[in-house]
């Protein structure tokens, strides 16, 4: 999907506002990974951990869809570390 203009998500990491409460880059984290952990517990104890066949590999389906969830958040805690980082070098440039 290919966004048009100059703005995209990753510009605005803090401008999301709900009311007159703040949600920081930080405080979305937190609620993303609650979230994923919250799967994976009603992916524990729902699914069956009956293998199924992928490819040429006999794959566990409650330990796919955990993989699957764990490379979500980890894809969320790269997120959070670069929008850090990115911060922390904007903080840190001479002012012209």
């Amino acid at each position: 999907m290919h966004q048009s203009g100059d703005a995209s998500v990753a510009d605005e990491p803090e401008a999301v506002t709900s009311g007159n409460k703040k949600l920081t880059i930080k405080k979305k984290f937190v609620l993303a990974l609650i979230a994923y952990a919250v799967l994976g517990v009603l992916a524990w104890t729902t699914l069956s951990d009956e293998p199924i066949r992928v490819l040429d590999w006999n794959v566990r389906l409650r330990s796919g869809t955990l993989l699957i969830l764990g490379l979500f958040a980890f894809r969320a805690a790269l997120y959070f570390w670069r929008t850090r980082i990115e911060e922390e070098r904007a903080g840190a440039k001479p002012a012209d």
